[in-house]
This record gives structure tokens, sequence and C-alpha cells, in this order.
């Protein structure tokens, strides 16, 4: 089982020593996130855990990156960080495309459901970091952040509701729009 201190162990050789290829750190934090959201629900539902602020100052944790990872974002460094070395941006874009497509369809289906966006979104931000030479600071990738720490600050059984959806498609849309210029400029 995970800890918060072994996140901040991974988080820190990730982003400090190339110790881990990119897709062994995302998978094994993605598993990690993943034990934890389940271990969460489960202590909450049990009323052992009230809440994870609670939680760190009673046991005396000091994980900044770990909370971040876990309770703010839920999805691997890799994911909000272009990591991508390798020469295959024209599918990074067509993938960054398709999930762009993908996230806006579903939410004009009314699909809401926390445990249905979330991964949705996550793809998109993760394709989205990997297009060689798109800013760190692109608007777009600063909304979907925004929209993670939202979402992962509900319940996997959470619905958003009418102006979430509203306003998710509508900073979806701005991403996509603005992307699309990006690449007309930069091609």
């Amino acid at each position: 089982m995970m800890t918060p201190d072994y996140i901040c162990h991974l988080t820190h050789k990730f982003r400090n020593i190339d110790f881990l290829i990119e897709t062994s750190y995302t998978e094994a934090c993605t598993k990690l996130i993943s034990q934890y959201k389940t271990a969460e629900t489960a202590l909450r539902n049990a009323g052992h855990l009230v809440s994870i602020d609670a939680f760190l100052s009673h046991y005396r944790l000091d994980c900044p990156r770990a909370v971040e990872r876990l309770v703010r974002l839920g999805v691997p460094a890799t994911v909000v960080h272009n990591t991508t070395s390798t020469s295959v941006d024209a599918v990074n874009v067509a993938q960054t495309v398709q999930h762009f497509i993908t996230l806006s369809d579903a939410l004009k289906m009314n699909i809401r459901a926390v445990d249905e966006v979330q991964p949705l979104l996550s793809e998109s931000m993760g394709s989205l970091t990997k297009v060689k030479g798109l800013p760190p600071t692109f608007d777009g990738l600063m909304k979907l952040e925004q929209w993670l720490r939202v979402l992962n600050a509900m319940r996997a059984s959470d619905e958003l509701d009418e102006d979430q959806t509203r306003q998710l498609s509508f900073d979806l849309e701005q991403a996509y729009t603005g992307f699309m210029s990006f690449l007309n400029k930069s091609g």
C-alpha cells in the first residue's frame, strides 16, 4: 500500500533524478493514485477520515508534492508537464484533437459524473502536454488543470451541475480554439 511519503519520494525522483523512465513513473503513480482514492473513500465511509489536512497534521506529514499529486490534481506529473523527447508530434496532435472532441461530445451527451468526465479530461490534458513547442503557460492547459483540481476535489459519484457543465464546455472550446491557433502559427 502506498503512503504519502512514497508519492513524495516518487515525485521527487521524477523531478530531480531521471531514474524512472516516463512510462514507468506514469504507471506507478497512476496505480498509487487509484489506491489512494480507494483507501480514502473507504476511510471516509467508515468515519475514520475527516479530512486530508487533519490526517496530515495528526501524523505530522509534510509532503506537499504528494498532496498536489493525490488530492489536488489526481494525476501523475507527466500528465501536467511536457516530458516527451520523441519525434511523434503528429501523433500527439492527432490524439489531442481526438481527446478534445471526445470530452466535448461526452458533455454534449449530458455525461456529468465525475468518474466519467475526469478520465476524459485527464487524457485531454495528458496529450496536450506532449505537444512539442506548446508553452507551459498556454491558457487552455491552465484551464484544464483548474478543472482537474475541481473534479478531484469532488467524489467519484458526484455530478457536475448545469453551470459547471456549461463552463467546462466553454473552457474546453476555448482551449481547443487556442490549440488550433497555436498549431496554425507553429505550422
